[in-house]
């Protein structure tokens, strides 16, 4: 594999060993040719980058699952035809971290005996210094119940003293086959299934011996794949393996916003590929080519190696999910029977960037001028610290690990106080540290144990202030950790002023951190620059990411003040200076100073204000009593419907079931011609008046519909649909998809989880 960084997949990973102990080396490297390369096309193509959290299917993601799942079939020997499943996501430890849950959601009926106990080996430390920021042990730890180990000998050792459901080997490829082999015996002899992390692996080495040896049910793969260049992990294994996340209602339980995104997608399938080249008869050629620019064989391969219940939705809504083009703030979807709808974009990749879909700017000013040699992210690090006042940026690849930075900082920083408040609708993200901060019960449920000393509070309860004092009265509090503006569950209205004053009046008397969490609402999203200026007087810590993406490319920050800083790098400058490190990657730096700089370039303080004045005055037209729409509310370009049924309807149908969720989308896309994911709107920063009021014209007509009218209008386009499929021309005239010419409570919550304010 070429070491030319303009060659773009380089698998010889930066190591913190590299630049001397205590001075950890930053592990993306520069963007080469190739990289910078698959930006450009995408962009002028104006080809979907990031659609949708969860739902997003191309034909590049369903390639790279197949891809996987050949290399794992490859490297570990086992016969053609065997086929594995992928969940992708930004970077190794996002895939460690899903492997874990997956490892005790598949051992869920046994909890009682291991209690979800997993053992790592884990050589350098790094994943048990994240889980364990404070070298607390396994029982206090923020990650409970991963018990790390360095050697082989101490993974031995901690074998023998007690039950545990999963094992983790890290750095197989330094062990031994044979020890490995027998390490993976008698985990399994403890009936433990296996994870094998093979995330610095060289993708066009012939076979593996360590996969060989340890035949695991679970395979990690990250950043080599991308020339450790772009974000990405992914975890891959049997279909039995995936079972638990394989039905209606558990099929988005794990989910992120980024994760298989094109520009990762394309640079994995051009590594993945360099391993058949000049093989023309290798099958990986065939299946390649039977599914170029074929919908429906994308979705069966899609189903066959990444989620089949993705594929499940996307049949059930005939295409509407299937975008094929994205352009300010304009999306194209290419129904089943070969329609193409333009539309508003309602949802905006859950909320990412300020400038909408593939902005020319992107091409011009960031692609072309990009210079690998000049330090971004250190720019990037003062533009923060001049529009946040936090003077310390800690790179991040998702909302999600930008939550998971911030909750591990605050713990360095207090680490005498362990409680952790988070009021309940909050929504961080769906790692192992980030879940905490994610205040939903069922999702966080099959993944225990989870960090103890965390307390949820109903920031809508008439005793929300009085249980906050009550908390907080204990002493016990050390950060209070606040999303406070939500897209998810019952809540229909920012936070309570009332309760954030309490919030920071406590800051002050107590001496708790208080930490925001704007990964979704910053840069104008709810009306204001940042959602807590003018409610809380002063913060700790920040997390961002949505808008810094620029729609373009996965990234993000914690932010931290000097003394968070100053207290966490006391307790342990080795995982501070890992933290401020590993993920700092120059071309996302470069991207987000690009946002930042449009924000104020396209006057989004006046665009928004103006825009969210049409969002009031249409909610306001809705009609009142509306049979079909209960509460209502916007923050900026916000927003919720809550979607209402008759007590006749209920007898048979949930409001927030299947048969609702899919006839609300449906609406939404085809009488509306606006892309809205049932009862959430995330309107483009970039809108005009027109198509604003587009959408609100669509919501007062909903308001006027009848669930009995919209199940019958649903109706009326699923019998089009079919006899548009069934005409001997309803296909042929349809255009090839692709490039610039061409439900469920658990559902919503993978898509709208990443509208809120993670991901994963």
């Amino acid at each position: 594999m070429s070491t030319n960084s303009d060659e773009s997949m380089n698998s010889d990973p930066v190591t913190y060993a590299d630049s001397g102990l205590g001075t950890p080396a930053p592990y993306f490297r520069a963007a080469g040719r190739e990289t910078l390369g698959i930006l450009a096309d995408l962009i002028e193509q104006e080809h979907p980058i990031f659609a949708m959290p969860s739902w997003f299917v191309t034909e590049d993601s369903a390639q790279v699952g197949f891809l996987l799942s050949e290399l794992v079939r490859e490297l570990g020997g086992t016969p053609p035809g065997t086929a594995y499943r992928s969940f992708f996501a930004n970077s190794r430890y996002e895939a460690l971290h899903g492997a874990v849950k997956l490892l005790r959601h598949r051992a869920l009926a046994a909890a009682g005996t291991h209690g979800g106990r997993v053992l790592v080996l884990d050589p350098d430390g790094t994943l048990g210094r994240r889980a364990d920021p404070l070298g607390e042990g396994p029982e206090r730890a923020l990650v409970p119940g991963l018990a790390t180990c360095p050697t082989p000998d101490e993974l031995r050792t901690a074998m023998s003293a007690g039950a545990y459901c999963g094992l983790v080997l890290r750095d197989p490829e330094s062990v031994d086959p044979a020890e490995l082999a027998d390490l993976v015996k008698l985990a399994r002899a403890h009936g433990a299934r296996i994870a094998l992390d093979l995330t610095d692996a060289d993708p066009l080495q012939p076979r593996s011996p360590a996969l060989s040896a340890a035949r695991p049910d679970l395979v990690v793969v990250g950043e080599s794949l991308t020339g450790y260049e772009i974000p990405f992990g992914a975890f891959i294994g049997t279909h039995d393996m995936f079972a638990p996340w394989s039905t209606p209602a558990t099929g988005f339980l794990h989910s992120n916003t980024y994760g298989g995104n094109t520009v990762a997608m394309r640079a994995v399938k051009r590594s993945l590929l360099r391993r058949w080249e000049g093989d023309d008869t290798a099958p990986v050629h065939r299946v390649l080519a039977a599914t170029a620019r074929n919908w429906q064989r994308t979705l069966d391969l899609y189903a066959r190696h990444v989620n089949p219940m993705t594929v499940r939705m996307h049949r059930k809504l005939r295409g509407a999910l299937h975008v094929v083009r994205a352009k300010g703030s304009r999306l194209t979807v290419q129904l089943d029977s070969g329609r193409r709808l333009d539309l508003v974009d309602g949802l905006c990749g859950a909320g990412l960037g300020v400038n909408g879909h593939n902005p020319t700017d992107a091409l011009t000013d960031v692609v072309r001028q990009h210079d690998p040699d000049r330090d971004y992210v250190a720019e990037l690090q003062r533009v923060l610290a001049a529009e946040t006042g936090l003077p310390h940026a800690f790179p991040a690849v998702s909302g999600a690990s930008a939550v998971e930075n911030a909750l591990i900082l605050a713990r360095l920083a207090r680490p005498e106080k362990r409680r952790i408040v988070v009021f309940k609708h909050n929504y961080g993200g769906k790692t192992l540290v980030s879940l905490l901060a994610t205040a939903a019960t069922k999702t966080r449920a099959p993944f225990a144990p989870l960090y103890e000393d965390i307390v949820y509070i109903d920031p809508y309860s008439a005793r929300a202030a009085d249980e906050f004092r009550a908390e907080i009265a204990s002493g016990h509090v050390g950060l209070v950790w606040i999303e406070l503006v939500h897209g998810s569950s019952d809540s229909y209205g920012p936070i309570p002023d009332a309760l954030l004053d309490v919030v920071a009046r406590g800051r002050t008397d107590q001496g708790y951190l208080v930490g925001v969490d704007e990964v979704l609402t910053s840069f104008y999203r709810c009306g204001r620059r940042f959602a807590h200026q003018g409610r809380l007087p002063e913060i700790d810590l920040m997390s961002l990411s949505k808008a810094l993406s620029y729609g373009c490319f996965p990234t993000g920050a914690a932010l931290v003040s000097d003394a968070v800083h100053e207290a966490a790098a006391k307790t342990n400058p080795q995982l501070v200076g890992e933290l401020r490190e590993h993920h700092a990657n120059r071309l996302g730096a470069h991207f987000a100073l690009q946002a930042i700089a449009q924000v104020d370039a396209l006057q989004l303080d006046r665009r928004v204000a103006a825009l969210s004045e049409v969002v009031r005055t249409g909610i306001a037209g809705m009609r009142r009593r509306s049979p079909s729409v209960g509460r209502r509310f916007a923050e900026g370009l916000l927003g919720r419907f809550e979607v209402r049924l008759p007590r006749l309807l209920r007898r048979f149908i949930e409001p927030d079931g299947e048969l609702m969720t899919f006839s609300m989308m449906l609406w939404w896309v085809t009488r509306a011609r606006a892309f809205v994911v049932y009862d959430v709107f995330l309107l483009p920063l970039i809108a005009t008046d027109d198509e604003i009021r587009q959408v609100m014209r669509s919501a007062q007509e909903l308001s006027r519909t009848s669930p009995y009218r919209l199940l019958a209008q649903v109706a009326r386009f699923h019998a089009e649909e079919t006899l548009r499929g069934a005409l001997p021309w309803g296909r042929s005239a349809a255009p090839k998809s692709g490039g610039k010419s061409s439900a469920m409570s658990s559902a919503m919550s993978g898509v709208v989880s990443g509208a809120r304010g993670s991901n994963s």
